[in-house]
């Protein structure tokens, strides 16, 4: 009987310690709190351009750390949840402007634009919370960074 009540005991705690870990995973955060690593090790963003299905996608890299700082100054008052229901990586639509912030180890982190989404190298996916990614000034440091802009 005392073994029982023991074992009750434990599937209660266990119970609730994974009720509390599931309330805490999905809890809004701050962009710099799903990096991979610290924002400083940051090496380079990758970003890519949609184009018509029968053409690749055209990506370029930036390497300018004033460039990085400025969209991760930027980035610091987005806010994110992680989405319950998540689809396969194969699944999401990259064929969008997309940002990827990659860091000294090689992690990536990508930014899908139009659906305000985000996914980390693991297959984890955040959704953007309210009107916190300000997709004109997003729009702006694409263009500003591509290679034929300047």
């Amino acid at each position: 009987m005392k073994l029982r009540a023991m074992l009750l005991v434990c599937l209660l705690i266990g119970g609730a310690y994974a009720m509390y870990i599931s309330m805490v995973e999905f809890q809004v955060k701050g962009f710099h709190d799903i990096l991979p690593g610290p924002a400083n090790s940051v090496e380079q963003l990758v970003f890519t351009k949609p184009l018509p299905v029968s053409s690749e996608a055209t990506a370029w890299i930036v390497t300018d750390k004033e460039e990085i700082v400025r969209l991760l100054s930027f980035l610091q008052s987005v806010e994110v949840q992680k989405i319950d229901t998540q689809l396969e990586v194969s699944d999401l639509d990259f064929n969008q402007f997309t940002i990827s912030l990659q860091d000294t180890d090689e992690n990536r982190i990508t930014i899908l634009t139009e659906d305000h989404l985000i996914v980390t190298e693991a297959g984890e996916q955040f959704t953007v919370v309210g009107d916190s990614l300000d997709m004109d000034w997003i729009l702006q440091f694409i263009l500003t960074n591509r290679p034929d802009s300047g």
